[in-house]
């Protein structure tokens, strides 16, 4: 009988030691990988486009390619990879293109006009296996180039459609949009 409670005792001990340790922690660096290919835009201040009337445009981009450092749940630094890019449409900077890339592939899109939101999604490669507001495009062509990887990212119903599509390309970025009833592809 002692035995038992002993047993009893030290598998009681056990499960509550384990239950309160701490999760393994990240550590060392997150990368970007294969993924970082999507938006090739590091040191780039503008984008020329081209729209359907002929008219040739300068948007200004803004772009952060970079790593940080941060500290994980058990209180070590580990450092991450991200990419932020940022296409503006208009003089103001009311009208505009976010990208935001993290690692395991995490890329989330954001299209605003006039303060209000057009496009709005996260998990981009996912969303392309459903093919209801993000379409995988392949040997896509804009102007005067073939893409072999292209994704289409359309607007969310019930938002604004002033910017209504946006185009990224495998090792181009942004490619394309459809802004205030004008396509625009890249020069």
């Amino acid at each position: 009988m002692k035995i038992n409670v002993a047993i009893l005792f030290l598998l009681f001990l056990f499960c509550l030691t384990t239950s309160f340790q701490c999760q393994k922690c990240r550590t060392g660096t997150l990368k970007l990988n294969d993924t970082k290919t999507w938006l090739p835009l590091k040191g780039k201040t503008h984008l020329s486009f081209v729209d359907n009337t002929g008219s040739l445009t300068d948007f200004t981009l803004r772009v952060v390619d970079t790593t940080e450092t941060a500290l994980n749940d058990c209180g070590e630094p580990y450092r991450y990879e991200y990419i932020h890019v940022t296409l503006y449409l208009n003089q103001g900077l009311t009208d505009s293109i976010h990208f935001s890339l993290a690692s395991g592939g995490w890329l989330c899109m954001r299209a605003w006009s006039n303060n209000n939101p057009n496009i709005n999604m996260c998990n981009v490669f996912g969303q392309i296996k459903e093919g209801k507001i993000a379409k995988k495009l392949t040997n896509y062509s804009a102007g005067s180039r073939t893409y072999p990887e292209a994704i289409m990212l359309l607007t969310n119903p019930g938002f604004a459609d002033n910017i209504d599509s946006v185009i990224i390309a495998n090792q181009a970025g942004i490619i394309g949009f459809k802004y205030a009833t004008k396509k625009h592809v890249l020069l």
